[in-house]
């Protein structure tokens, strides 16, 4: 038998599904209502794609290569850690820069080009990456505790049916909260993905020079390691890990917010 979830485990699980969606479909709203029309949706939309091609296909290619030719890098954290946060860095930021460039360019030069660009990378990651594991996590917590384990669970056999009811008591055996942390780090994960868009967008108008491309990759790289030192094993409190990553997106969020203001106003024209 599969013990019953707490009811804060769905609570929480509700909650951080309601972050992965609501906050982009907000951003998205607002994009959409102050930018002439069609370009809000342009730029959600080509944020969108550009995290998935860059992120999900292209990053994840590069991986099974690298790892191919070093297997041994998993085996050393340091090493592996700098090398994933590096490798999303440069994919990402890579991404974001033609992205936003052709944005720029097709579009507007609008500042909301770089905001609405961040709500489609960060939005779409959100839904994707955990918003929709939190749907699933919830559908599965309630049939457990309406004692439908069994309904679920019907039709396997053997292998499968163990590591699908390890599955279900993994999931009533999980802390409440930290159902809440996947809700928190998503949460400051698009708030890095809008400031760095904002960074990259400086870059595309040429506000900036092309070192605010590698300030990003190097920004990403620097909130993504609190991951890596969970993955690796490393540390392995949960909400230490995002106490480290909200500060770290915080401190971006500064950073880019000051060379905004330095930098908000239209280059000279040649």
């Amino acid at each position: 038998m599969v013990s019953p979830v707490p009811v804060l485990s769905i609570v929480f699980c509700i909650v951080s599904a309601l972050i992965c969606f609501g906050i982009p479909v907000g951003l998205a709203i607002h994009c959409i209502r102050h930018t002439p029309k069609g370009h809000g949706m342009m730029a959600i939309c080509t944020g969108a794609i550009c995290f998935i091609v860059s992120a999900l296909v292209l990053e994840q290619i590069f991986h099974s290569l690298v790892l191919g030719l070093v297997p041994g890098l998993t085996k050393i954290p340091a090493a592996y850690i700098v090398y994933g946060c590096l490798a999303a860095g440069v994919f990402e930021e890579t991404a974001r820069l033609l992205g936003l460039r052709f944005l720029c360019k097709r579009q507007s030069d609008s500042p909301l080009m770089g905001l609405a660009y961040g709500a489609g990378h960060g939005g779409i990651e959100a839904i994707m990456l955990s918003g929709t594991t939190m749907i699933s996590n919830v559908m599965v917590m309630v049939a457990i505790n309406a004692g439908s384990s069994d309904t679920l669970l019907s039709g396997l056999e053997g292998d499968t049916y163990d590591a699908a009811l390890a599955q279900l008591q993994q999931i009533s055996a999980i802390a409440p909260t930290d159902f809440l942390a996947s809700g928190v780090e998503r949460l400051a994960a698009m708030g890095l993905h809008v400031a760095l868009s904002m960074l990259i967008w400086m870059v595309a108008t040429k506000r900036l020079p092309l070192w605010g491309y590698a300030l990003a990759i190097v920004l990403h790289a620097l909130t993504n390691v609190p991951a890596g030192l969970y993955q690796t094993g490393v540390v392995t409190s949960i909400w230490l890990i995002e106490a480290l990553t909200v500060l770290l997106v915080a401190c971006v969020g500064v950073v880019i917010w000051k060379l905004y203001q330095t930098h908000q106003k239209a280059p000279a024209a040649d």
